[in-house]
């Protein structure tokens, strides 16, 4: 079993958490609909225009409306990679939640992995709600990396090995 950090998260890691497995879960849900095909293309959408509030979720959008006549081969990629990003980014999610030490830096990694398409995003088409999501992210990757780095000060150093 992989170890455990001394004390549990807060409440802001926890409400972080929750945030971006929310926004995996939407990723897994991606690569299932590409791996699946397009033929309820507009369903889907409507889907996304009706449910998904949050301005995170116009990423799904933009790949729902941009890739509903894309090559299977294309489509194929797409349900690779947003199946590898979601489920890394869940494993992550549920290790930080659970408080294992491999969690926070691999959470850390794959919201920052992000930010550069965020900020292309709102450099080639501003808007508010992108400007707030690149922030509210931007805090994300500050707060984590905070605290992971506080509290691997506090962690005794290892012993040397027999």
């Amino acid at each position: 079993m992989a170890p455990r950090t001394a004390e549990p998260p807060s409440l802001l890691i926890k409400l972080l958490v929750i945030k971006k497995m929310l926004f995996g879960g939407v990723m897994l849900a991606v690569s299932v609909m590409a791996a699946l095909g397009w033929g309820y293309h507009d369903q889907v959408v409507a889907f996304a225009d009706s449910y998904l509030l949050n301005p995170e979720y116009g990423l799904v959008r933009w790949v729902v409306e941009h890739l509903a006549n894309a090559k299977p081969q294309v489509l194929g990629q797409v349900a690779a990679l947003t199946g590898v990003y979601g489920l890394l980014i869940e494993s992550a999610a549920v290790g930080l939640w659970l408080g294992f030490v491999w969690a926070e830096p691999l959470f850390i990694a794959l919201v920052t992995v992000l930010l550069p398409l965020e900020m292309a995003e709102v450099l080639h088409h501003p808007s508010p709600s992108k400007v707030l999501l690149l922030v509210i992210n931007l805090a994300i990757v500050v707060i984590l990396t905070t605290h992971w780095l506080r509290g691997r000060s506090h962690e005794p150093p290892m012993a040397p090995a027999p």
